[in-house]
């Protein structure tokens, strides 16, 4: 077990015996914020012991190419909530985009109102100073200056207008910002809820990653937390800023290492499949098909990996399915190399197990040969059971309908 870990579980217990006077006594040190480093722990005179805190870093992550809806993860090795909370990440924070003409957006940091076009993010979070609960931040404080590491995020499979229905579902709590503690931090880091009281701590607010869990689980049934409903050793019942990074249904979009300048967009449909044999023919049913797939600097690669499952296509005996959807739209480093592969499934009931058609798969050490060169295809590629038409594009500047209006 790491130290993170143990320290965690250390904390799990107290909570879960009702002892949370340690944690009262954290919340009340003046301008304790997930932004802060452990400088030193030194024993004065009287043998009692002192805790200093100091600024922790900033990052260069950039709001360019990013949409409201997004979520960012920051954190800083070493750091006292580091420690406190497991996983890479210590907080977390969602981009609302920019202060509209005429919207009222108050700067829990610097106490007054943002101006029109201001970049901004909404975020749970315990600060004497900048307020008790649920507000906003300008993306220079909140974002820039909160954290060394910083990471965005996309949930997958939907619109940008559904991401921005995520933002005003927690807007719609925090009204202009001016009353954070209308919904107070939550210190009940091992459970979660959309609405209501919060059963460990019995706080009616979120803590930083249960306030973005909640807004996706309730607008779209997304859930954001890898272990769902059961119990884990890291995490009990909550759901920490790592697990949104970590969890199937979200990809990055951009890391303060690089920033869209130095990215090609990238699109990748699939077009549709051809099947040329059903494994489990009649009696058993139709050939159930569903699709996986992986884009990125390959199966493990640093955090460019994604994967995601559209759903489940009937189909009697072989044939076309025509599928016409998007994969991935997505930014990749210009020096990182691409793969594109694509898995068709024949989902079969218990107690089956599912058959895997062969795969698609597609790798380029070399991206720049493909950028700005408009669509490149495959079309119904024979790779024996199954033929893929598949589609991808890659360019400097972001990227429109394809040909077969996907």
């Amino acid at each position: 077990m790491n130290k993170k870990t143990l320290v965690f579980n250390i904390m799990l217990l107290i909570i879960l015996s009702s002892t949370l006077a340690s944690i009262d006594s954290v919340a009340q040190i003046e301008d304790v914020k997930e932004d802060v480093v452990l400088d030193s722990i030194q024993e004065t005179n009287n043998n009692q012991i002192e805790i200093t805190f100091s600024e922790d870093g900033t990052n260069n992550l950039n709001y360019n190419g990013l949409v409201p809806g997004d979520i960012i993860l920051l954190g800083t090795e070493g750091t006292f909530f580091d420690y406190l909370i497991p996983g890479e990440f210590s907080h977390t924070e969602i981009f609302c985009g920019f202060v509209q003409p005429g919207e009222y957006i108050w700067d829990r940091d610097n106490h007054k109102w943002m101006a029109p076009g201001t970049p901004y993010v909404i975020h749970s979070t315990k600060s004497d100073n900048a307020g008790n609960g649920l507000g906003y931040s300008t993306w220079s404080e909140g974002v820039n200056e909160h954290a060394e590491n910083a990471v965005a995020i996309r949930v997958n499979g939907l619109t940008d207008n559904q991401r921005q229905q995520a933002v005003n579902w927690m807007k719609s709590f925090a009204g202009d910002g001016t009353n954070p503690e209308a919904y107070p931090y939550d210190w009940g880091w091992t459970s979660k809820q959309i609405y209501g009281t919060n059963s460990l701590s019995g706080i009616n607010g979120w803590y930083c990653s249960e306030l973005a869990w909640a807004a996706y689980k309730d607008l779209f049934g997304i859930d954001l937390d890898p272990d769902g409903d059961s119990w884990s050793w890291t995490t009990a019942y909550g759901v920490s800023p790592s697990d949104l990074y970590e969890d199937s249904d979200t990809q990055v979009v951009e890391t303060d290492d690089w920033s869209p300048d130095d990215c090609y967009y990238v699109k990748i449909n699939l077009v549709g499949i051809y099947y040329e044999d059903d494994y489990d023919p009649w009696p058993k049913g139709a050939g159930e098909e569903y699709v996986k797939w992986f884009v990125g600097d390959g199966w493990g690669g640093s955090g460019y990996v994604v994967n995601n499952f559209y759903g489940t296509v009937k189909r009697d005996g072989s044939g076309y399915i025509y599928w016409k959807i998007n994969l991935a739209n997505v930014l990749i480093p210009k020096s990182h190399p691409l793969k594109i592969r694509v898995e068709a499934w024949e989902d079969d009931g218990w107690p089956d197990s599912d058959d895997q058609y062969p795969v698609f798969n597609w790798w380029s050490d070399y991206m720049l040969d493909f950028a700005n060169t408009g669509w490149w295809w495959w079309n119904y590629v024979d790779l024996g059971d199954a033929r893929y038409c598949i589609e991808f594009c890659i360019s400097a500047s972001p990227i429109g309908t394809s040909p077969n209006g996907v």
